[in-house]
């Protein structure tokens, strides 16, 4: 069962807290043709990996009006609607994981509740994606709540009687939470997740940082050698096509053998390359994406149902036009590489993104 635990820079249980669990339900896309002369149905989805629908699910976000002074009260009131209106991540706490997953509100009703003192939401979260990402372990922080308070935040929205009338609210200063530096996800010992963050009254905020974060994987290729061979765990518990390649040296031609799945990088680059999302950077400079295809464009064996008629280009989807696509699965994943400067030692770097249901 998945605990939320905060959505943008509203912590529940601290600002608000959840009324009761919601119910989150998970569906799978499936089609069906019944058979004409057996039992059952024609299920294509029955062989590789599942793929899931979009998650809808209802909230009741509760405020305890007296936890805050009378003058603050209508500011907390906003700052909890202001990041009800942003899309962000949602962080929920599964066990000893963190998730999150990209979300918006669909819709907010402000109930009247019976509770003397509080104020509630009604709150319709939708995941476009439907799936929950793994927390990175290195470029996620938990810091102390109190040195970005929810009034120290909206101070900037207590405006000052001019001549009996309110300032103009353009004229008034920006004013957001500093950049805080806190406890590391990789730093909690195991088990200890829910004491940090998710308890009532916790005073701990989730904050995202790539500035530090660290390479799933890295290897060398060896000097007077062409090649690499670079070996992982992939941490997903699920099929996950969520992955940046980083390499530092020079190489020709490059082909990657990703699982046994070829692709050739063309042409001669140096410095740092990065392929992410389906787009390639080399220092300053994108890639043309005609560049970059599957092996099965030099290949006579290759069906043109494979490929397409097309030449393959990354930065598009989907594997009948022979589009380059990496998918890291669960437990032992093998990378080999081929057509690096034999007078070089490069760097090869691995960031994968886990994902959850």
């Amino acid at each position: 069962m998945k605990k939320l635990v905060q959505f943008n820079d509203l912590v529940f249980n601290h600002t608000a807290y959840i009324e009761e669990r919601p119910e989150i339900q998970t569906e799978f896309k499936n089609s069906s043709n019944s058979f004409a002369n057996a039992h059952g149905d024609y299920s294509p989805e029955r062989c590789g990996p599942r793929k899931v629908n979009s998650k809808k699910f209802d909230v009741t976000l509760m405020i305890d009006k007296s936890k805050f002074p009378c003058e603050d009260r209508e500011i907390v009131e906003q700052f909890v609607l202001d990041n009800l209106y942003k899309v962000g991540r949602l962080w929920a706490i599964q066990g000893d994981i963190l998730l999150w997953s990209l979300a918006k509100v669909l819709s907010i009703s402000e109930g009247y509740d019976e509770k003397r003192g509080f104020l509630s939401f009604n709150v319709t979260f939708y995941l476009p994606e439907g799936i929950w990402h793994i927390a990175d372990e290195t470029s996620t922080y938990f810091e102390d709540y109190y040195q970005c308070e929810v009034t120290e935040c909206y101070s900037a929205l207590e405006r000052e009687l001019c001549d009996c009338c309110l300032c103009n609210i353009k004229l008034a200063p920006v004013k957001r939470c500093p950049p805080c530096k806190g406890e590391r996800l990789c730093e909690v010992p195991k088990n200890k997740l829910s004491e940090v963050i998710g308890n009532c009254g916790n005073n701990k905020k989730i904050n995202y940082s790539c500035c530090a974060q660290s390479e799933t994987a890295k290897a060398y290729s060896e000097y007077g050698s062409t090649t690499a061979f670079l070996q992982f765990e992939g941490k997903t518990l699920y099929e996950t096509e969520d992955v940046v390649l980083e390499i530092c040296g020079t190489f020709t031609n490059l082909g990657i053998n990703w699982n046994a799945s070829q692709s050739i990088l063309e042409g001669t680059y140096t410095g740092e390359t990065i392929i992410n999302s389906g787009i390639v950077q080399n220092d300053c400079n994108t890639l043309d994406i005609d560049k970059f295809h599957g092996d099965c464009v030099n290949n006579a064996d290759c069906q043109s149902s494979d490929c397409g008629p097309y030449t393959p280009r990354v930065g598009l989807s989907g594997s009948t036009t022979g589009i380059v696509s990496w998918t890291v699965k669960k437990g032992e994943n093998n990378v080999i590489f081929s057509g690096f400067k034999a007078d070089e030692i490069q760097t090869i770097k691995v960031y994968v993104g886990g994902i959850a249901l």
